[in-house]
This record gives C-alpha cells, sequence and structure tokens, in this order.
C-alpha cells in the first residue's frame, strides 16, 4: 500500500474531515456574508474543537497549538458579535 493511501475507514479520518469542512465552510461564508459573525463563529468554533480533537488522538502538536488559537479566535469573535448586537 502507498503511504499516501487516504484511508476514510477510522473514526479520527471522518471527524478530521468533518471538522475541516466546518472550518472551510464557515470561513467561506464569513467572507462573503459578514452579517451573520455569530453564526459562523459558532461553526468554526465547533471544527476547531472536533480538530483540537483529532489532533490530541494522533498528538499533532503543531496541529494542537494551531487549534487552540483558532477555537480562542472564534470564541472571542463570537464574543464580540453577541456584544455588538446588544
Amino acid at each position: 500500500m502507498s503511504p499516501y493511501h487516504w484511508d476514510f475507514s477510522t473514526p479520527e479520518q471522518v471527524l478530521g474531515m468533518i471538522g475541516s469542512v466546518l472550518i472551510l465552510g464557515a470561513y467561506m461564508l464569513t467572507v462573503t456574508r459578514p452579517e451573520k459573525l455569530a453564526w459562523y463563529c459558532s461553526i468554526s468554533l465547533a471544527g476547531g474543537l472536533v480538530l483540537f480533537v483529532v489532533a490530541l488522538i494522533y498528538h499533532n502538536l503543531g496541529l494542537i497549538v494551531l487549534e487552540v488559537f483558532w477555537v480562542l479566535i472564534n470564541a472571542w469573535g463570537l464574543w464580540r458579535a453577541y456584544r455588538l448586537a446588544g
């Protein structure tokens, strides 16, 4: 088997794909429709948390650091959106 074989049969791989889709989809929506910032930050936060769990499972320190900051930034964005909304 090639070392570049993509195996989506493990729960970790499926979770990683779900997290990636959530983050990328939320980012695309934030750029194209910024009026719903709170909703998109929530989606992105959820995706970041999913990828954080996957990074912990695989002991991937680089991804753990990235996802910690991703989650913190989106939590701040979510707080800011709710604060600006009233």
